[in-house]
């Protein structure tokens, strides 16, 4: 009996969109300048997966940033419609209305986000005022990393094994530039490694889906004479 070669086939991938928006100085300069003004007025921020000294704000950044926020929001929505076209199938011409919410990270020199995911929405995103740091840093596992690099964690049931040479749960990384929107599916478990340099601004935001309606296709009439 001929032997045929094995087909090792891609079930069920997770997609993770992003983007590099242009000419985005002048944007990320409003967005410090208002952060740093909350900051400042409202120290402590919140406690959620920030940690050793990340400051985290309230969830309605979009509006206190002004014009700033403004147009971040209307980035937002057009790279999770994009998202909604390309992962789901749909139809670019469908009305799809989404609600935003979105808060802003400040991490100073060792902070960090623990592994999380984002309940209560459908899709998330971040988009990082400030990049990430090319440097590396060497994990116990052997694993170069940058400092302040995002990783998505596999959220299929962990393998018990390890083997020297043989990894069986790749980490996704991803290591950010200034003007980068990343957008996931908010079950997708994330974290981000501690960062080295000065504070590093990101701003998250989850998208949940208000309604969403296909365009009405028009029959084409029967023509009589046939």
């Amino acid at each position: 009996m001929a032997e045929q070669p094995m087909q090792v086939m891609t079930a069920f991938p997770t997609y993770v969109g992003s983007k590099q928006w242009s000419d985005t100085d002048k944007l990320n300069d409003g967005l410090r300048r208002a952060i740093w003004q909350n900051k400042g007025a409202n120290p402590d921020g919140l406690y959620r997966s920030n940690a050793a000294g990340t400051w985290h704000s309230d969830d309605a950044c979009l509006k206190w940033m002004g014009d700033a926020g403004k147009q971040l929001g209307q980035m937002f929505g057009n790279a999770f419609r994009t998202y909604i076209n390309n992962a789901f199938g749909a139809d670019e011409a469908a009305e799809c209305a989404i609600s935003l919410q979105a808060w802003a990270m400040v991490y100073s020199p060792g902070g960090y986000a623990t592994v999380h995911t984002h309940p209560n929405c459908h899709l998330s995103g971040v988009y990082y005022v400030d990049g990430g740091d090319d440097s590396k840093s060497i994990m116990a596992t052997g694993v170069n990393v940058h400092p302040g690099d995002i990783e998505f964690v596999n959220p299929g049931p962990p393998c018990p094994y390890q083997f020297t040479g043989m990894t069986t749960s790749r980490g996704f990384r991803i290591n950010p530039d200034a003007g980068q929107m990343l957008v996931f599916p908010s079950n997708l478990p994330h974290f981000v490694h501690p960062v080295k340099a000065d504070e590093r601004i990101s701003i998250a935001c989850n998208a949940t889906i208000k309604r969403f309606k296909p365009p009405v296709k028009m029959e084409t009439p029967n023509d009589p004479d046939k």
